[in-house]
């Protein structure tokens, strides 16, 4: 399951309630048996959803929380199911949740932010309601209680299956923990290093005298693990006596001599565990190990269906698996998106129709792009969709040949040509099948036709987006993208830009850092032709154009 979003946000602590809300999903098996104990509440999703866009939002100011709100949803969604998922591992294992207790921490911690007022608004500036606050709670507090039922599930190990798994693991777990307490001298002589080791080893200068003399760096690193120092380091060290002097050691940049005070080796699994850090350690290792194993086998067995309604047409998007998945899903809601019935359609179903759209109007436009160039390829070399596989590779061998040893440039440059052909019919033949050209004009009449009615119903989609949003520069950006020789529609681009400067003049009363862009605004609503436009938008243009003027002279 996809976990793109953080779900872990603002809060340090782990908060929970129980609020009656909508039903947004329910757990599955992966053969489609519903599990209708465990489901998600819609106060749950928005409360994660929105403290994870004040996150994503804190770290990516430029994020469209707009048109990714229903694929966030369904990422959030697929997360949370996770742990209902847990839940009935719990349940069948004969562990409950301690329903009395969450509720009390979730009321009482619901209370603490809600009880202020100054907390209060602030919070629901992001949350849009106490509902959605409280399943936010709820959500936080449930998750905690599943994980710390979980932990203390597996955390009942024996020291026998402790001991077996050191066992099984012990070169890996010896050399994680192995430790050496080291004092260094760096010198970038090598010749200089052999010298002073000498003298150590003779005992004409103290360890601590040389350092000081000679060393660029050094002295005592106290105790080191493998990755703390250079592997060459570490393991002449672990490997020498105590009370040795080593080296001079090569590293990637200088000679170092090593004292050797104290090391930890363990030689049976017994030492490893006798000392009380290291085994608290392998202990969270292995329930690490346990919880990894178990995790990720055991939610193999589920899955989640939507039974929220505007979610389920992004619940198809979500679970398809090809292509071909994509492009059916967009052929049954194209119909539904172009229809007027436009009170029955939720909005997350235009904003998940436009997202798809967009993405296979690439798919479709290369198709369209191939069949063209087949078309094309055969109108020159009508013989090439006569001839077999082996016939076109023989020709494609002759032409090749041609082109590289042709006394004339006109031929080398002929078959060239010829050559590349080849090579693109055959290609084209590989990814949609042999076709004669009837077929291939059909099939390009078709597609012209397919994407000219997605374009249809994409404009629809966005139009019927503006009626619900009408001052969204976003929605009205992406209908002037799809469609800018409109006149009418770039006039209600450029009259939203407007706003929005106008919005930030009168927050700020910073006039200056616009002007540039009202003067090249006022250009270009100049620029729009009167007779194309509506009666009511030729109208506002002037009045727009008016206001910059009197602006503009501040």
């Amino acid at each position: 399951m996809k976990k793109s979003i953080v779900l872990f946000g603002i809060f340090t602590i782990i908060l929970s309630s129980f609020v009656f809300s909508q039903s947004i999903a329910y757990l599955s098996s992966k053969e489609g048996n519903i599990y209708e104990s465990y489901f998600l509440e819609y106060n749950e999703l928005m409360g994660e959803y929105y403290n994870a866009i004040l996150t994503i939002s804190l770290q990516n100011q430029t994020y469209d929380t707009y048109f990714n709100k229903p694929a966030d949803l369904l990422l959030i969604t697929d997360v949370l199911m996770e742990y209902k998922a847990m839940e009935k591992f719990l349940n069948d294992n004969s562990i409950t949740l301690d329903a009395t207790g969450m509720n009390q921490r979730t009321q009482e911690i619901f209370d603490s932010y809600m009880g202020n007022e100054t907390t209060k608004q602030m919070f629901l500036q992001f949350f849009e309601s106490e509902d959605i606050f409280k399943g936010f709670v709820k959500s936080l507090v449930y998750r905690d209680e599943i994980y710390n039922k979980i932990i203390q599930y597996f955390s009942d190990f024996s020291n026998e299956d402790l001991s077996n798994f050191v066992s099984e693991n012990f070169d890996a777990l010896k050399s994680q923990f192995e430790s050496v307490k080291i004092n260094i001298i760096v010198l970038n002589d090598e010749s200089n290093a052999k010298i002073l080791k000498e003298q150590l080893i003779n005992n004409e200068i103290s360890f601590t005298d040389a350092v000081s003399k000679n060393s660029i760096d050094g002295g005592s690193l106290g105790w080191v693990k493998r990755g703390d120092v250079s592997n060459e380091v570490f393991e002449a060290s672990i490997s020498a006596n105590i009370g040795d002097i080593i080296g001079p050691i090569r590293t990637f940049s200088n000679y170092q001599i090593v004292e050797v005070e104290e090391k930890k080796v363990y030689q049976t699994v017994e030492e490893l565990l006798s000392e009380p850090e290291i085994n608290s350690q392998i202990k969270n290792i292995y329930l690490d190990y346990l919880l990894t194993n178990w995790y990720n086998e055991y939610l193999l067995n589920f899955d989640f269906v939507v039974s929220y309604k505007p979610l389920m047409f992004e619940y198809e998007v979500y679970k398809a698996r090809s292509i071909e998945d994509l492009l059916e899903i967009e052929k049954n809601y194209r119909p539904i998106i172009l229809s007027e019935n436009t009170e029955t359609i939720p909005e997350e179903w235009y904003i998940s129709y436009i997202y798809l759209a967009e993405n296979l109007y690439y798919v479709k436009d290369n198709e369209r792009f191939d069949l063209e160039n087949y078309l094309n390829i055969v109108d020159n070399y009508p013989e090439l969709i006569e001839y077999n596989e082996d016939e076109l590779q023989t020709e494609l061998e002759y032409y090749l040949q041609i082109k590289y040893s042709a006394e004339s440039t006109d031929l080398r440059n002929q078959a060239a040509e010829k050559q590349y052909a080849i090579q693109e019919f055959i290609q084209i033949q590989y990814k949609y099948g042999r076709m004669t050209i009837s077929e291939a004009t059909s099939k390009y009449e078709e597609l012209n036709k397919d994407i000219e009615n997605m374009n249809l119903a994409l404009e629809k989609a966005l139009k019927d987006l503006i009626d619900l949003n009408p001052n969204s520069i976003n929605i009205i950006g992406k209908l002037y993208q799809l469609k800018p020789n409109d006149p009418n529609i770039a006039f209600d681009y450029y009259k939203t830009l407007y706003s929005s400067y106008i919005d930030y003049y009168n927050a700020t009363g910073d006039l200056k850092s616009i002007k540039d862009g009202l003067n090249t605004l006022r250009s270009i609503m100049n620029s729009l032709p009167d007779q194309e436009l509506e009666s009511n938008r030729a109208t506002k243009k002037y009045e727009i154009i008016n206001q910059i003027d009197e602006l503009i002279k501040m």
